[in-house]
């Protein structure tokens, strides 16, 4: 048998420039994340053959049926095929099919898909033997079916709502049961390469209205209307969240707790709602589909009577922390 360091490193030389390109194609805001399309894959594939059965490497091809089952499991159909010549025109050649089912587990279903993978199934092995004698030694042509077993691991990285490159690696496993060659079990390394073809158009989640409150003492000092800079790290953060998304339009509100007049805290919310406002237009998103206002302490979640009884004026400010707020309104907003 090759040994395990051999097979591993050559999967990864072939696997390495193919995830580079598709790595380099993938556009971030087209694609969902998880697809639950049915899907077929073909692929090609090359074999690191058990050194017992007395042949070369060789390439091969397959198809494969499947379907995700839900955010973690594929459940899926395979079929391959290889041809192997006989090795320095000694013994013979194999010409090895076979049939599984296999379940992938995925890591995640990002940008960037890995998943391991184990699969059982039958395989059949048609040999022929190079020697014109009847039967030299266990040299003898002849076909039959076994069980076979693979386990392995790969990866998926979505290239369009229509098309994913895949790469794996696997071990399959073949009992022999028609002793081909001699009494020994089989043991292959297997690398593939493909494009994962959904079938039909995938479902639309429908559009929502969502509300996103942000306190303002984490963006704002207090009774200021200037952006902190973790106050800017957090609306850059959310902005990029948003860029994720369509949406038909969105309303900024800015609050305030009841200290202090009421034409002051209107004006301070005001300019709190118009900078959170205009720093979210500054990371993106469309002036035109995005409002400001601010209602000053009209709206409160915390009342005077609930914090009664603060002893201090500090006490008082931390009792109304709650009121302290913008609140950011999406409406009809659905993944891209």
């Amino acid at each position: 048998m090759k040994t395990f360091y051999r097979s591993t490193l050559s999967a990864l030389i072939l696997a390495a420039p193919l995830a580079a390109i598709a790595q380099t194609d993938y556009q971030t805001d087209t694609l969902p994340r998880f697809d639950d399309r049915w899907y077929i894959l073909p692929f090609a594939s090359y074999t690191w053959a058990d050194e017992d059965r007395g042949t070369e490497d060789g390439f091969g091809g397959g198809f494969a049926v499947g379907k995700p089952l839900n955010e973690r499991l594929n459940l899926e159909v395979r079929m391959t095929y290889t041809d192997l010549a006989s090795l320095d025109d000694a013994g013979g050649d194999f010409r090895i099919g076979d049939l599984g089912v296999d379940g992938l587990f995925f890591l995640s279903r990002g940008r960037f898909q890995p998943f391991l993978l184990a699969g059982i199934g039958i395989i059949n092995d048609d040999f022929e033997c190079n020697f014109s004698e009847v039967n030299i030694g266990n040299c003898k042509s002849g076909s039959g079916f076994s069980f076979m077993a693979e386990a392995g691991a790969g990866f998926v990285v979505p290239i369009t709502e229509y098309a994913s490159l895949r790469v794996d690696g696997r071990y399959r496993y073949d009992d022999n049961a028609a002793r081909l060659i001699d009494d020994k079990d089989f043991g292959d390394w297997i690398v593939t390469a493909g494009v994962v073809i959904p079938l039909g158009s995938r479902a639309r989640p429908a559009p929502v209205t969502r509300t996103f409150e942000l306190s303002a003492d984490a963006l704002f000092a207090f009774d200021k209307a200037t952006l902190k800079p973790t106050g800017a790290d957090r609306l850059n953060t959310f902005a990029g969240d948003l860029n994720q998304a369509n949406f038909n339009d969105i309303q900024v509100a800015g609050h305030t707790d009841p200290i202090g007049s009421e034409a002051y805290n209107l004006a301070l919310s005001d300019r709190r709602a118009n900078t959170v406002r205009d720093h979210l237009v500054g990371q993106g998103i469309p002036a035109d589909k995005i409002s400001a206002q601010g209602f000053g302490k009209s709206q409160l979640k915390v009342t005077p009577a609930d914090c009664a009884g603060a002893k201090s004026r500090e006490a008082l400010i931390e009792c109304y922390q709650p009121n302290r707020r913008v609140e950011v309104t999406v409406e009809g907003m659905v993944a891209k």
